[in-house]
C-alpha cells in the first residue's frame, strides 16, 4: 500500500503489482484528494516498466519476478514468501470480500426499501408550480377574456391559481401573469404553453417565469 511512510504496493521498491495496478488506472489520482496516491502514480510513470526483481529469498537461486502474492508463490518451490505486514493495508482492499459485503448490503436496503413502500402505499404525486407571463398583441386586447380563455385549459392533473396579475410592460400593454399547479405525470408544461400561444388573436407572446417543484 501507498502512504506516507511507503512509496509502493508491496515492498519497498516497485514490483509488477505496481505496474498492474497502474495500468488499470484510466487517469492519474487527484492530488488535492490523494496526495499519496498521486505521488506512487508519478513514480511508477517515471519507471519503466520492464523491471524485473528477483526472488529475495537468500538461499533461492531462481530468476522468478517477485511474487504479487507474497504468501503463496506458485513460480517458485524452493522459497518460503515472507509473512504478511501486519502494519500494511491493502491498497484498493479485497475484490471478493467487497463484492459479497456490497451485494449483501444492497439486497438488505432493497428489503428495507420495499417493505416500507408496502406499508405506506403509493406516495404522493410529485406536481409543479408554474408561472405564465402571457403579452397581449396590443393595448386593445381585453386581458379579462384572455384570462377567461386561459383558465379554460383544464386537462386532468391542472389546477389555476385564483389571482392572475396586470404588470405594465410599455406603451400601455399590460402583460398578464397567471400561474398554475400541475401533476408531472399527468400534465406538460410546454402543452399547456403552446395552447395558450394557440390563442393568436389575443396573445403576441407567453415565457415560463418560473417554474418550481412542490
Amino acid at each position: 500500500m501507498t502512504t506516507k511512510d511507503s512509496s509502493y504496493i508491496t515492498g519497498a521498491q516497485a514490483t509488477r503489482d505496481d505496474f498492474e495496478v497502474f495500468s488499470a488506472l484510466p487517469q492519474a489520482p487527484s492530488a488535492d484528494k490523494y496526495p499519496h496516491l498521486a505521488r506512487w502514480y508519478k513514480t511508477i510513470s517515471n519507471t519503466e516498466a520492464s523491471v524485473e526483481e528477483k526472488c529475495e529469498h537468500p538461499d533461492c537461486g531462481c530468476e522468478v519476478i517477485e511474487c504479487s502474492d507474497k504468501n503463496e508463490c506458485e513460480d517458485c518451490d524452493d522459497c518460503e514468501a515472507p509473512a504478511p505486514n501486519p502494519n500494511e493495508t491493502e491498497l484498493f482492499g479485497s475484490d471478493d470480500e467487497e463484492d459479497e459485503e456490497a451485494a449483501k448490503l444492497r439486497a438488505k436496503n432493497l428489503a428495507e426499501y420495499k417493505a416500507k413502500k408496502a406499508q405506506k402505499g403509493p406516495g404522493p404525486a410529485a406536481k409543479t408550480t408554474v408561472v405564465y407571463h402571457v403579452k397581449p398583441w396590443d393595448i386593445d386586447t381585453d386581458l379579462d377574456e384572455l384570462e377567461t380563455m386561459i383558465r379554460a385549459i383544464q386537462p386532468d392533473g391542472l389546477v389555476w391559481g385564483q389571482v392572475a396579475k396586470r404588470t405594465h410592460v410599455a406603451f400601455g400593454i399590460h402583460r398578464l401573469e397567471i400561474y398554475n399547479v400541475v401533476e408531472d405525470e399527468k400534465v406538460s408544461v410546454e402543452d399547456i404553453k403552446e395552447q395558450i400561444e394557440g390563442f393568436e388573436d389575443h396573445v403576441q407572446s407567453v415565457d415560463i417565469a418560473l417554474i418550481s417543484k412542490i
